[in-house]
């Protein structure tokens, strides 16, 4: 699969008029099937989780490109009701070099537009359809509201900056808010619909061993 990204990578970053556009529709068939075929061999194993890493991707372009034929055929996959009956959980690890905030795209705009936009959709509607997500990010502000406003619980560690005080405020009072400058090392403040408690709870985040996800 990562040979059909640089491939089409290379014909979307010619003039419109000099892209081969039999072979990218080729190269993205291949795709489209490729990461179906993983997501349903995963999904019909006993693997509970998979790593996935884009160390032979050989550009930034390619990396989205990656990512957001990974996110159409899940939706694809789960609007068709081809997962097997199982519910699906997407970590975004450094969230904002996926799903940046409009104003932090990156170096191909269009290319990271359409990515979030593929998330975003997913964001919206897949809870419907058994698809859900952990958004992990150092800083709100570098991450797309469109993806984060659909988070209906909150983890929030230390912080400082402003733009994450504003949007944390949607979920917690002003109280709990200012707070955040205050918290110990490894002490985080919760709320959401992912919790039992009604309202936001400061706790020591405990040491936990987990076996390491196995790479994809």
């Amino acid at each position: 699969m990562f040979t059909a990204i640089d491939c089409i990578s290379d014909e979307m970053d010619k003039f419109a008029n000099q892209r081969n556009k039999a072979l990218i529709d080729s190269k993205e068939g291949e795709l489209r099937e490729g990461f179906k075929n993983a997501l349903q061999g995963f999904v019909a194993s006993d693997k509970k989780g998979v790593l996935f890493e884009l160390p032979d991707v050989t550009n930034s372009a390619g990396i989205l490109e990656y990512t957001k034929w990974f996110f159409k055929a899940l939706f694809e996959l789960a609007k068709a009701r081809e997962l097997g009956g199982k519910k699906i959980c997407i970590v975004l690890e450094e969230a904002h070099t996926i799903v940046p905030e409009w104003n932090f795209l990156g170096v191909d705009d269009k290319r990271s537009s359409s990515v979030v936009n593929s998330i975003a959709q997913i964001a919206l509607q897949g809870r419907k359809y058994g698809v859900g997500f952990i958004v992990i990010a150092q800083r709100t502000a570098n991450v797309s509201k469109t993806v984060l406003t659909q988070c209906n619980s909150v983890v929030a560690f230390q912080q400082f900056d402003r733009t994450s005080a504003e949007f944390l405020g949607n979920y917690m009072s002003s109280d709990y808010v200012a707070s955040l400058t205050r918290l110990r090392p490894r002490h985080a403040i919760a709320v959401g619909k992912a919790f039992s408690s009604g309202t936001p709870m400061i706790f020591g985040v405990p040491e936990i061993t987990e076996p390491e996800a196995e790479d994809g």
